[in-house]
């Protein structure tokens, strides 16, 4: 499974990873709490479900949200950024998106890995919490492609 995959990889290259939370709700952290000696890996994590949350929690500013929407590329680097600057862990990860059912839901997701910033977008198909599982996975999968 990709998150020990993950886990032994960050654990190899002496990584702390950290997670910024909207749509996934904290499956991302969850998913790899889950696995054995992942406290060695995971620092800390927010979900920040809430505009007001991402603002006082990651700095995410107003005018960001209001002009490209909280379900935006930009919003997710600036929660990205901000949980870099709050927990300088060496793998930042932020999602923001739509988890709703019977339709195309889309997520923009970024990754910092030290200096080097990855920011991306998926769709997926589903109901609500199968929505989540699929953004989980193909974050998982390319935090770990972007270690190797």
């Amino acid at each position: 499974m990709i998150e020990n995959k993950l886990v032994e990889k960050l654990k190899e290259k002496k990584y702390k990873i950290s997670f910024a939370e909207s749509c996934t709700g904290g499956l991302l952290a969850s998913t790899i709490i889950n696995v054995s000696g992942s406290s060695n890996v995971i620092e800390e994590s927010y979900i920040t479900y809430s505009e007001n949350a991402k603002m006082k929690l990651l700095n995410v500013k107003k005018e960001t949200l209001d002009k490209y929407t909280v379900y935006s590329k930009e919003v997710a680097l600036e929660m990205a950024k901000g949980l870099k600057d709050k927990t300088n862990s060496n793998v930042c990860v932020s999602v923001t998106g739509i988890a709703q059912s019977d339709d195309v839901c889309k997520c923009y997701y970024c990754i910092i890995i030290n200096d080097e910033t990855l920011i991306k977008e998926y769709n997926t198909k589903g109901s609500r919490n199968e929505v989540r599982i699929n953004y989980t996975n193909q974050i998982l999968e390319e935090i770990y492609k972007n270690l190797a």
